[in-house]
């Protein structure tokens, strides 16, 4: 079964992963099946921590076909930024097939998205491999 990660940095210098299992057959499927209901998720268990819910820019989602794909994300999340680990795990995602792509939830942040308005955003909150 397919694993979709969604990860999203705040403004308070935290960041949150939230994982599920999916029928969908790609990347593609999932998002247009399931618009915002990761990042509402997300902001509801930021709600209850007392956690901010404004996030640095767009979040990252991570679509993982099969458990390969998904050993490779965790792996990635869980190293550290810049680290030879962090790069290997980054590789390990691209030979397994694993789709990133940037994940929006507020209208704005949508609009900010298709419309092609993201400026000044840090390395971290750009989108890469798309597809």
């Amino acid at each position: 079964m397919a694993v979709v990660t969604l990860l999203s940095d705040f403004i308070d210098g935290t960041s949150m992963a939230l994982a599920e299992d999916t029928d969908a057959a790609d990347l593609h499927a999932f998002m247009t099946a399931n618009q915002g209901r990761l990042w509402a998720s997300v902001q509801q268990r930021r709600r209850q921590r007392r956690q901010t819910i404004e996030r640095c820019g767009p979040g990252k989602v991570y679509f993982a076909a099969d458990a390969q794909g998904a050993a490779a994300v965790e792996s990635y999340l869980s190293s550290d930024t810049g680290s030879a680990e962090e790069a290997a795990a980054m590789q390990a995602m691209h030979n397994a097939g694993v789709e990133i792509a940037p994940h929006v939830g507020a209208d704005r942040e949508r609009d900010a998205l298709l419309n092609g308005r993201l400026r000044g955003l840090s390395a971290q909150s750009k989108a890469e491999g798309f597809g």
